[in-house]
């Protein structure tokens, strides 16, 4: 007779083991994460950056088949009684240079892109809409893949009472300094747009606008003036004062507030800077629809901002700048460190949020002699 000594089976893991199998997975995976993140965001940051070079490169042969920059329309053409043309942006415009052709072709210019032309005093510019109703209420409400980055993810249709919908943009053209300001030092009010993009109200027409803007105007060269930045979709939320009126909760991301600048006076870049920076609390009503409307050229639509505070910082406004584009829209966005900058000749630099600010005014004047080179 043979004798086998006995085996043990094991056809599973015990406890311990499997409980040590998990640690390790969860080891790798917090690991991993971060890494996949990084690589998520670094191809997320590379097609926003691709963007905004498709985007130049419209502009410029906007520029070539127009010879100017593509105007952006702060009021409607409601001259003679009637509702004609107007609040239309710079980014409608160069559609069919972007592959949007057909979605140019379905826009009817001729149209006010608002529910209303009774645009009388620069108050009335705060109620503005573009209903569904409106001829062009679909055009309005079409995402463009090119106009969004995807870094932002408030990048989707906006929804608004009355049943607006709106389809947003994360990029904003440089229409340089606020109206009457000057560089530190330098008393002369600025009286004539210094940016790249021109502005227009056809019914209120403005000294302070530039509404065709040439490439040969920027004389400061085409390689030191920026063109065009990133801004944040804005997402807030309101907060009602028990003493009436409301203001932005301070939980919501300063570059996604825009704070009162007072009226239109003429004050120095540098005095700009801590007068914005004083005010405490974000006003609604100037900031809800920033970046919600690619369409619009309604001011605070914010399709437009200005080289005056510091990268990733906090907007504001001035009561009387609504009719006519005078907004201080700050650039801002998710990605680490900073925001892309498509410069005038075509080319995209990443501009660190610690800039040197006076290098940074410089960037936004197309003509006022600056030297980049003697501020870097």
């Amino acid at each position: 007779m043979n004798f086998h000594p006995l085996r043990s089976c094991r056809n599973a893991f015990t406890l311990l083991e499997l409980l040590v199998v998990i640690a390790i997975i969860g080891i790798l995976v917090a690991l991993l994460l971060p890494a996949v993140q990084t690589a998520r965001e670094a191809a997320r940051r590379t097609q926003c950056s691709n963007n905004m070079k498709q985007i130049g490169l419209a502009v410029h042969n906007y520029h070539g088949m127009h010879r100017c920059v593509p105007t952006t329309t702060t009021g409607p053409d409601s001259s003679g009684g009637n509702c004609g043309s107007g609040f239309y942006s710079w980014l409608a415009m160069v559609l069919p240079f972007v592959e949007q052709g057909n979605l140019y072709d379905k826009i009817d210019f001729d149209r006010s892109l608002s529910d209303h032309c009774n645009f009388r005093y620069s108050s009335d510019y705060l109620n503005y809409g573009i209903g569904p109703n409106h001829p062009n209420a679909d055009a309005a409400r079409t995402l463009v893949d090119t106009y969004l980055c995807p870094s932002d993810p408030a990048g989707v249709v906006q929804f608004h009472d009355g049943g607006e919908q709106l389809a947003p943009g994360s990029y904003a053209a440089n229409v340089g300094w606020p109206m009457l300001s000057s560089w530190p030092g330098d008393s002369r009010p600025l009286e004539r747009q210094n940016g790249v993009f021109g502005l227009f109200n056809p019914s209120q027409p403005e000294p302070w606008h530039v509404p065709k803007v040439k490439f040969r105007d920027v004389t400061d060269g085409l390689s030191n003036t920026a063109a065009i930045a990133e801004r944040k979709i804005s997402v807030i939320f309101v907060v009602q004062s028990p003493f009436g009126g409301s203001y932005v909760s301070e939980e919501v991301d300063e570059n996604m507030q825009s704070f009162c600048g007072s009226s239109i006076r003429a004050r120095s870049l540098d005095r700009w800077v801590p007068y914005c920076g004083s005010v405490t609390h974000g006003d609604p009503g100037y900031v809800k629809k920033h970046g919600h409307s690619w369409i619009s050229g309604w001011t605070f639509a914010a399709n437009t901002y200005m080289h005056v505070m510091p990268i990733g910082e906090r907007n504001c406004h001035t009561y009387g700048g609504e009719s006519i584009g005078n907004n201080l829209v700050t650039p801002g966005s998710y990605h680490v460190g900073g925001v892309h900058v498509l410069m005038a000749d075509g080319s995209v630099d990443f501009r660190s949020e610690s800039i040197d600010l006076r290098l940074w005014w410089a960037m936004g004047s197309g003509n006022g002699g600056e030297v980049l080179a003697n501020l870097e």
